[in-house]
């Protein structure tokens, strides 16, 4: 049982985040359980699931992605001694880049709870970017803020020098996102039911630079990908599978989650999650080809 657990879970983060079906299966079982009491979570604390919550975790996303560059910059040794060392650590890789993120935001989200709360108890007007449409409180804009200000410092860090994989993944990106653009209007102009709604092409949109910095990285810049099921698909049918296989499952998942999720905050939720499994590792693939590590 050691042995198998050493081989699994221990050796793969050693190799930087390698995954196997084992260790696979066992993640995306704590990913629905983790989903679930996140959920419940928020419900105490009585928080909303909706846009507002979205532009306050976003930073965070971004910061966890770059964060996991420094670490693969680390092994390779490109930063100071002193940063080698720290990021270097073996908690940065999957699943502790997660773990780290999720206690960071979390701790970030109470915060600016209570700063939200005190000020409302001086003078409701001083509450940050407050307006009919905003929510009361503004604790999403502190929480940004926040984010923001980490993203700042950890982006000083990373060790940056080609912009050509940006110009690349992103354009291809962008294009794709402006073609699906176009095929939902024509299923709204000839009355088909349109999974594509406009919130769930920016869900696509995430997945799609996920697969064009897949497409990239194995195409152009010679990396290998560490996930199995990608993995399987680029080995059988070439690096332009993984724009497929996006299609194939994202869309289903989004109209699975319209049909049965009734519940709109829940809704929001699991786009929310679908989102971060799209734009977090398109994120680090990314930012990591740009630093060239």
């Amino acid at each position: 049982m050691l042995d198998f657990i050493q081989t699994y879970f221990l050796q793969p983060i050693t190799q930087n985040g390698w995954f196997n079906p084992f260790n696979t299966i066992v993640y995306g079982l704590i990913l629905v359980v983790a989903v679930y009491l996140v959920y419940r979570l928020l419900r105490k604390m009585n928080i909303h699931i909706d846009r507002y919550f979205f532009i306050a975790i976003l930073p965070f996303i971004y910061w966890a992605s770059s964060t996991r560059v420094l670490h693969d910059s680390a092994v390779t040794g490109v930063l100071t001694p002193e940063l080698n060392q720290f990021y270097g650590s073996l908690i940065f890789p999957t699943p502790g880049s997660y773990i780290i993120t999720f206690f960071l935001a979390l701790g970030v989200l109470i915060f600016s709870l209570v700063i939200s709360k005190v000020t409302a108890h001086f003078k409701p007007e001083m509450h940050l970017l407050a307006s009919k449409n905003a929510p009361r409180s503004p604790y999403w804009a502190i929480m940004a803020i926040i984010g923001l200000i980490l993203c700042v410092r950890v982006t000083l860090l990373l060790p940056i020098s080609n912009f050509l994989p940006f110009y690349l993944i992103i354009g291809t990106t962008l294009l794709l996102m402006l073609l699906f653009y176009g095929i939902s209007k024509s299923l709204d102009y000839f009355k088909v039911k349109n999974p594509l709604s406009s919130t769930n092409q920016i869900v696509l949109g995430a997945h799609f630079l996920d697969a064009s910095a897949t497409y990239f990285a194995l195409s152009i810049f010679g990396y290998l990908e560490q996930h199995v099921v990608p993995r399987v698909s680029a080995a059988l049918f070439g690096p332009i599978s993984m724009f497929f296989l996006k299609i194939v499952v994202v869309i289903p998942v989004l109209y699975l989650i319209d049909q049965y999720a009734e519940q709109r905050d829940f809704r929001n939720f699991l786009k929310i999650v679908v989102i971060i499994l799209g734009l977090a590792p398109g994120l680090r693939d990314l930012i990591r080809l740009m630093a060239g590590v």
